[in-house]
C-alpha cells in the first residue's frame, strides 16, 4: 500500500513538472509569449500586406509580431471572448465592434494626429480616437470597355462629362442592343452599393423622427427606380433575389457595367484576360456620392503589451511605411500625405480618389455612426 502511494506521488510530481515546463513555453518568458498578436481578417493580398510590414518591423526593431488570420465572420466574437477571459490580443484590424470592448480600446489620438491620419474616418468615443482607419474602400463603377467600343458608345473620362443615371441607362441599353452583352449592368447585392445609389439621388438615409424611422422622398423615388431597373434586361434579378455572384457575371464578359468597389481592382487587373475593363466615374442625379468602407486599427488595454503596440502603430502610420503597406495591399490611403505607387491599374485608383474627394459627406458619416453604435450601445 505504501509503495503504491509513493508511486502515485512520483507520478503526480512528474506530471506536474511536465505541465509546468509545457506551460512555461506558452506563458511567461518564452519566445512565443513575447510576440505581439495582431488579429487580421482578409484575403491573401491584404493579409500578406500586413504580414510583410510586420516582418519589416521585426527586422528593424527585433520585436516579433504574430499575424493571426481569423475568418471575417468570427473576428468580433473571438476577440470578445478573449477580452472576457482577460486575454486580449495586442492589436487587431477590424470592421466591427462589440459593446464589451467599450473602455478597453487604447486612445490613439496622438499617434493619428502626428501621422496625418484622416481622423474623421475613424471611431471616437468621449473625445478619444479608439479606432483610426487603417485602409479605405469606396463604391465605384467598372465598365466592359471592349463592349462599349464595339458598340461605339462613349463613356465619361473626365469629371465634367459624368453621366446622369438616365444617360447611363441609355448608354448601356445601346451597348446591349449592339453587342452580345446579356445585361446592361450588375450591382453587388450589398447595402453599401445600394446606399451609394440612393445618396446619388439625394437620399439622406433612414433616420429617426419621434418614435419612428423614416426617410426623404428622394430615397423612395430612388428605390422605386432601382426596382424598376431590376428587370432581367438592365439588371439580372438573380443577383438580388437568388444571391448570384455579380463579380463572376461581370468577369464573364457579357455585362456592360458593374457597380462594385475599389477592392476589385487587384483581382480584375490580375485575372481578366478576355476583354478590356476600365474604372469610370459613377452616374449621379442630385449629388456626387460614393459609400466608404474599410477597416479600423485597434489596440487593446490588458494585453500587457500596450506600449509595444502603440510603438508599432506609430511606425505603421509613418509616411514611408504606410505608403508601402498601401502599395502591398492595394489600399486607398487614409493618411493625408500618402503618395501610393500602385503596381496594378494606377489610373483606377486615381478615379476612386477623385470620387471620394467630390463625395457628399454622408458617404462616411452614416457608416461611422452605425459602426460606433456597435461599440457604445447598451449591453443587454
Amino acid at each position: 500500500m505504501k509503495r503504491a502511494f509513493l508511486l502515485v506521488i512520483v507520478f503526480l510530481t512528474t506530471f506536474l513538472a511536465a505541465c509546468s515546463e509545457s506551460g512555461s513555453s506558452g506563458d511567461g518568458g518564452s519566445e512565443s509569449s513575447d510576440k505581439m498578436q495582431f488579429y487580421v481578417s482578409g484575403d491573401t493580398v491584404e493579409g500578406s500586406a500586413l504580414t510583410k510590414m510586420s516582418e519589416k518591423y521585426t527586422e528593424e526593431t527585433g520585436v516579433e509580431i504574430e499575424v493571426v488570420d481569423v475568418p471575417y465572420d468570427d473576428m468580433v466574437t473571438k476577440i470578445t471572448n478573449m477580452m472576457r477571459a482577460e486575454e486580449p490580443p495586442a492589436l487587431a484590424r477590424v470592421t466591427g465592434f462589440n459593446p464589451a470592448w467599450q473602455g478597453k480600446l487604447m486612445d490613439l489620438t496622438e499617434i493619428a494626429e502626428k501621422n496625418n491620419v484622416m481622423v474623421d474616418m475613424g471611431i471616437s468615443v468621449d473625445d478619444q480616437l479608439v479606432a483610426p482607419p487603417l485602409d479605405l474602400t469606396a463604391v465605384g463603377m467598372f465598365i466592359n470597355k471592349s463592349l462599349f467600343e464595339e458598340a461605339g458608345v462613349a463613356y465619361p473620362t473626365t469629371e465634367e462629362e459624368i453621366w446622369t443615371w438616365e444617360e447611363f441607362i441609355d448608354a448601356i441599353h445601346s451597348v446591349v442592343e449592339a453587342t452580345d452583352a446579356q445585361y446592361g449592368m450588375v450591382m453587388d447585392n450589398s447595402e453599401h452599393r445600394l446606399n451609394a445609389f440612393l445618396y446619388q439621388h439625394g437620399s439622406k438615409g433612414f433616420y429617426q423622427e419621434g418614435d419612428e424611422y423614416t426617410t426623404n422622398d428622394e430615397t423612395k423615388d430612388a428605390l422605386k427606380r432601382f426596382i424598376d431597373w431590376n428587370d432581367n434586361t438592365i439588371m439580372p434579378k438573380a443577383v438580388w433575389t437568388a444571391g448570384e455572384d455579380a463579380s463572376s457575371m461581370f468577369k464573364s464578359g457579357r455585362v456592360a457595367a458593374y457597380m462594385s468597389g475599389s477592392w476589385q481592382i487587384t483581382d480584375f487587373a490580375s485575372n481578366i484576360k478576355d476583354f478590356e475593363w476600365e474604372s469610370v466615374y459613377m452616374p449621379y442625379e442630385d449629388v456626387r456620392a460614393t459609400n466608404l468602407g474599410g477597416n479600423y486599427l485597434v489596440g487593446f488595454e490588458g494585453s500587457g503589451q500596450e506600449e509595444q503596440a502603440k510603438e508599432f502603430i506609430d511606425w505603421l502610420y509613418q509616411k514611408e511605411n504606410y505608403e508601402q503597406l498601401a502599395t502591398y495591399g492595394g489600399y486607398l490611403p487614409v493618411t493625408e500625405d500618402a503618395e501610393v505607387d500602385y503596381e496594378l491599374a494606377p489610373e483606377a485608383y486615381e478615379i476612386y480618389q477623385k470620387e471620394i474627394a467630390a463625395s457628399d459627406p454622408i458617404a462616411s458619416q452614416q457608416r461611422n455612426e452605425l459602426v460606433k453604435k456597435q461599440l457604445v450601445s447598451q449591453r443587454s
